[in-house]
């Protein structure tokens, strides 16, 4: 049986990355250069709550002296809700750190909470803005009287973000390349520290780094059997549609050639065209939906990998 490896991979390699002290110092200074002494001591993780609890989310929280640092990971989806989670961790975190410290909130004097800061990092593909705003990406009214707003970072660079960045687009790549299977995972890593990205953590941790994202357990097999059930019907469905899509857009332009070169040539070229794309499209659906991987994939349509993949991230 084939090793799979969790679609939620990454999960955990985020959390085990930065809720490490020496790697939330990285990544302070990364966005504190100017802050110069700060050290691991300066640093307390603080553990969120769970504020959505039918999704798992890398979400990762710490205080650095008077600010609070607050990161959520957005993977291949995008969605403006990135800022209720936010907003609501905000609030969860702020009424735990009140009661920790025993503060009357009731109080006549001004509490003294630690300045939040807010940051999504996002690994997909898509074109994504700069920065957030719950006024204007959420409630769409730039006149509201309350706001948050959160940074969002994209950037492959060689500091600590861009090299987690970088890895999880590696990774990435391997998955659609060989699957969910061991082998991307493995090449993945070697990649990685080929190019300078993560060396020391992947040195440390690789081992545990494959344990975090390869899944051993029957359990995970059996639910990916099952999720594969339940999509069949889907996926064949979807298959007949632009098989029959792509016949229909081949013979119309069979037919318009056909008034050139004779009818019957034309309506018989336009049923091969139709053919070849509603296969190439239905490939293409197949490779989103994790069904076959890329290489399979280039390999069916008869195509350079690079020049298939090229079709499946323009699909």
């Amino acid at each position: 049986m084939e090793t799979n490896v969790r679609r939620d991979y990454k999960n955990s390699v985020f959390i085990d990355v930065f809720g490490r002290d020496e790697y939330q110092l990285q990544l302070f200074q990364t966005l504190h250069p100017e802050m110069t002494d700060v050290t691991t001591a300066d640093i307390t993780t603080i553990t969120l709550k769970q504020v959505v609890t039918n999704h798992q989310y890398n979400d990762l929280a710490f205080l650095v002296r008077d600010k609070l640092m607050l990161f959520v990971e957005a993977q291949s989806t995008w969605s403006p809700n990135i800022l209720i989670r936010i907003l609501l961790y905000l609030a969860d975190t702020l009424q735990e750190y009140i009661h920790d410290r025993s503060m009357d909130i009731h109080s006549e004097t001004k509490l003294k909470l630690p300045e939040p800061e807010f940051y999504v990092i996002y690994t997909g593909m898509k074109a994504v803005p700069e920065r957030i705003t719950l006024c204007r990406d959420f409630f769409g009214n730039p006149n509201l009287r309350m706001d948050l707003q959160a940074r969002v970072i994209t950037a492959e660079t060689q500091d600590i973000i861009g090299q987690y960045i970088i890895f999880c687009h590696v990774l990435d790549h391997q998955r659609r390349l060989h699957g969910y299977t061991r082998e991307a995972v493995q090449e993945a890593i070697r990649i990685c520290k080929d190019r300078g990205v993560l060396v020391r953590y992947l040195n440390e941790r690789e081992k545990e780094v494959v344990n975090i994202m390869i899944m051993l357990f029957d359990q995970e097999y059996a639910v990916q059997q099952y999720v594969k059930s339940q999509v069949k019907e889907e996926v064949e469905a979807a298959l007949a549609e632009v098989l029959t899509e792509g016949m229909e857009k081949g013979l119309e332009q069979g037919l318009e050639q056909g008034r050139k070169q004779g009818l019957e040539q034309g309506r018989e070229e336009g049923r091969e065209e139709g053919r070849a794309q509603g296969f190439l499209e239905a490939l293409t659906k197949m490779v989103k939906l994790g069904i076959v991987s890329l290489k399979d994939g280039a390999e069916q349509a008869n195509l350079p990998i690079d020049q298939f993949e090229a079709l499946v991230a323009n699909a």
